[in-house]
């Protein structure tokens, strides 16, 4: 009867409106099929075919899910998903406190089918025969679970069995490395082993500055690693400086964009021309001027948000994410460039300063830098290393560029930009954001934050 019923419904999901091969039918009737009978599905009619399941779900945002993930965490099954969870996942908001994530085992299964191909992709094409580095955080949260379900999953869990397997007999740096808790003890090891690894060819970390972190305390890693071949790390939005620095470190190795990931979704996954290509294992639509796009309307060129549907029972689920469609690959699936987060918008007097337009504004200041609101007045402070000189003016007038901006310092409803010099500016915000939740490897450069209070979170003169 399963097997008469998923044939059905697969025929009736591709039987609608979009029968573009681009489009990926068959997962959605999977997860329909198989979903049908939990709480949240019935709730919407349990729909199962593409025009129901747009018409009758809801468009979410963390908080609309939060109170049936809060079921889910009580021990209740078939709330989002069928089922009970095999893990949690926490993941750090930029205004809130850490966000929880269930992670069904199909949803565990589409990322690590996403990410286990690139992986051997890679050792393939780059001939990978030496040892290779994935980033290993160290174990700076206690351990926890939730009902009896674990929070977190071991690194190499998101490769799958195969992957995992071929990590563990090449990785330069032990496993058991991530269940050191102090951070100091934990980089002073990993970078014992990854210098004793002359044989290094690959590299593969989420953030930049992660890994810049590490290049720190190397002498000349060029001369230390004359064997990398490949260095894969986020390379887009906030990130891209960071990475140009890592490739300016390492000039014997090729970048090659991360593709975007997080703990909610696999979004995109390189291919063998570095571009980043939509995943087949999940179901995505567009946001553009307040219309939603099939993966196969997107118009090359043009900036949209992330919405995603996950086995993990997240369901047209608001990313933040923006990317601008850059063409379509040989699968026909399209390929996005991430551009940064879309709902991020710090406004105190109604200047709407997003971050990708920050970005733009602070290209040419090096290092880590972060723009944040003043505590108890109108205003803006950049801070940025102590180190890196700044043309507070030339900032200023980048963000007069702005409309909103410039009427209101015109008009004095905000005060003038000022500038605050601080040491280990980047290592005050990775240890604010790991104690809200986020491992350390996965901290994601930013340059803008819109709360009031930043300067005391990182430990800043007002």
């Amino acid at each position: 009867m399963r097997e008469a019923a998923n044939s059905s419904s697969q025929e009736a999901v591709a039987s609608t409106s979009t029968p573009d091969p681009r489009y990926p039918s068959r997962w959605l009737a999977s997860l329909l099929d198989r979903n049908r009978e939990t709480s949240y599905l019935r709730r919407y009619r349990s729909p199962q075919t593409i025009d129901a399941f747009r018409e009758h779900i809801p468009i979410v945002c963390y908080d609309d899910l939060a109170p049936w993930i809060d079921r889910i965490a009580l021990g209740e099954a078939n709330v989002l998903f069928a089922g009970r969870p095999i893990a949690f996942e926490r993941t750090s908001g930029s205004s809130s406190g850490a966000k929880l994530i269930p992670y069904s085992i199909e949803g565990l299964r589409d990322f690590q089918q996403s990410v286990s191909p690139w992986f051997a992709d890679v050792v393939k094409t780059y001939g990978i025969t030496g040892s290779v580095y994935f980033s290993i955080s160290p174990a700076t949260r206690a351990p926890e679970s939730i009902g009896g379900v674990p929070v977190g999953l071991p690194d190499g869990s998101y490769l799958g069995d195969d992957g995992a397997a071929m990590l563990a007999r090449m990785t330069a740096v032990p496993f058991d490395v991530a269940s050191i808790n102090d951070v100091d003890t934990w980089r002073k090891e990993t970078l014992c082993h990854l210098i004793a690894a002359r044989d290094l060819e690959l590299i593969s970390v989420w953030s930049p500055t992660f890994l810049l972190r590490l290049l720190d305390d190397v002498e000349d890693p060029a001369r230390v690693w004359p064997r990398l071949k490949v260095v894969s790390c986020w390379t887009g939005g906030a990130s891209k400086p960071f990475a140009e620095e890592v490739a300016r470190r390492l000039p014997q190795a090729h970048l090659q964009p991360k593709g975007l990931l997080s703990t909610e979704s696999v979004v995109t996954i390189p291919d063998g021309s570095d571009r980043a290509v939509l995943t087949a294992h999940g179901f995505f639509e567009f946001a553009r001027d307040e219309e939603i796009y099939l993966p196969h309307e997107l118009e090359i060129g043009d900036v949209y948000e992330v919405i995603a549907t996950t086995a993990s029972g997240l369901y047209r689920y608001r990313t933040g994410d923006r990317v601008r469609c850059e063409g379509f690959s040989d699968s026909t699936r399209p390929v996005l460039e991430f551009v940064g987060r879309g709902e991020l918008v710090s406004d105190l007097v109604g200047e709407k300063l997003t971050e990708s337009f920050v970005a733009t504004c602070l290209e040419n200041v090096g290092g880590f830098r972060l723009l944040v609101p003043e505590a108890s007045a109108n205003g803006y402070v950049l801070l940025a290393d102590a180190c890196v000189a700044i043309d507070i003016d030339e900032i200023d007038r980048r963000l007069h560029a702005n409309p909103q901006y410039a009427y209101a310092r015109r008009i004095g409803q905000l005060q003038p930009l000022r500038c605050a010099s601080v040491s280990h500016l980047f290592d005050r915000f990775v240890r604010d954001q790991v104690g809200r939740g986020a491992r350390l490897g996965d901290v994601k450069p930013a340059v803008l934050r819109k709360e009031r209070d930043w300067l005391d979170r990182l430990g800043c003169p007002s």
